[in-house]
């Protein structure tokens, strides 16, 4: 009962306490208009800071994530056309391969008919055209009626298309067919130059043509990084833009990059905009599919920026307040349009309402706002 007692009297008293102390500021600060005015020795004069403005650079930024991704043309998945049984592998993971090289071979039913057919077209062919070379000596000797020899010149162009369809149906599975000999094994080479960063291959085992990809290869000494960027924020966003990349594995190390495109879809759900960032990635520390930080950093411009301390809102409107020319202890409160803040959102940029020269206070506003 006493503690009870007790803890009423100290709540009693502290209310009192806070009364006084509320009733003594409100006597140290006179209203009148915009017009702030704070007595003369009042210790709130203290508590305020004032600075003298000046146009300085600032950098519209903002931050989004974005995942890597190698560039347009330095990647790919490999598989095999065929279906057969892996007989030789060439490389493994983290091999440095060239285009053209031969990554691994499989011996393949499907793939001996085909090149069979195709070493048969050849040879029909260069049977037909040296047959029509022939005909076409002795007609200009009058040997060979014109007859005979448009009948040659046909059967030579047709021979010619079925060997440009076989050519075109191994070209189309990344073979060069020029290069091939009867009888070997089908190669699989490289569609690009790179490293092997997934490699599924078995020796011995079977694969068929649609199953998934063997083999991933990329080339991550330049890379893409995918922003998602929020609409309200894709004004500030400009072609050749400066833009900084952070990764969760060095936070406080960042990667410059540049903006390359931006995207014309907003997405629906999300109502971002797809931006494309380009990063040179020589130690190779982005990784294909890594998740990232991208920092979005316009060129800086000279503006009048002030402490985000030193403005206020009030209703639908901003304000700071201002040293008057006239006292010390004089505070006048002006009307203001915000811009952007930086990053860390210490600093605002503001648009309208404020002179380079003019003194404005950046710490202890708190003080005069009524």
């Amino acid at each position: 009962m006493k503690k009870t007692y007790y803890a009423m009297m100290m709540a009693c008293l502290l209310v009192v306490s806070c009364k006084e102390s509320g009733e003594k500021t409100t006597q140290e600060i006179a209203y009148q208009g915009d017009t702030v005015t704070v007595s003369v020795g009042s210790p709130i004069l203290s508590r305020i800071s004032a600075e003298t403005l000046a146009e300085q650079p600032f950098s519209s930024e903002f931050r989004t994530v974005g995942t890597v991704q190698a560039e347009m043309g330095h990647y790919a998945e490999v598989g095999v056309p065929f279906d057969g049984r892996i007989t030789t592998s060439k490389v493994m993971l983290g091999s440095r391969v060239r285009a053209g090289q031969t990554l691994f071979e499989v011996s393949s039913p499907e793939f001996f008919e085909a090149s069979k057919q195709y070493f048969q077209n050849v040879r029909i062919y260069e049977t037909a055209k040296s047959s029509y070379d022939r005909k076409k000596v002795l007609h200009e000797a009058g040997v060979v009626s014109a007859r005979e020899l448009e009948e040659a010149y046909t059967e030579a162009e047709n021979a010619r298309q079925e060997k440009s369809a076989s050519e075109a149906a191994f070209r189309a599975y990344g073979m060069d067919p020029s290069g091939m000999e009867p009888g070997q094994a089908m190669r699989i080479v490289a569609p690009i130059s790179g490293e092997v960063v997934r490699c599924n291959i078995i020796q011995g085992s079977f694969i068929k043509a649609d199953s998934e990809a063997l083999l991933t290869l990329a080339d991550l000494g330049r890379v893409w990084i995918t922003a998602q960027v929020k609409e309200r924020f894709i004004g500030r966003v400009t072609e050749g833009g400066r833009v900084e990349i952070f990764t969760e594995a060095e936070p406080e190390s960042p990667i410059p990059g540049k903006v390359l495109n931006i995207g014309n879809l907003v997405d629906e759900e999300t109502r971002s905009v797809q931006v494309i960032v380009a990063c040179d990635n020589a130690d190779l520390k982005l990784k294909h599919g890594m998740y990232v930080s991208a920092h979005f950093i316009s060129e800086p411009e000279d503006a009048i920026v002030v402490p985000s301390t030193a403005v206020f809102q009030g209703g639908n409107s901003s304000y700071v307040y201002m040293t008057s020319p006239d006292a010390d202890n004089i505070f006048l409160r002006r009307a203001v349009t915000v811009g952007e803040s930086n990053d860390d959102n210490t600093r605002v940029h503001i648009v309208k309402g404020l002179l380079p020269g003019e003194r404005i206070v950046s710490e202890g506003g708190l003080y005069l706002n009524n």
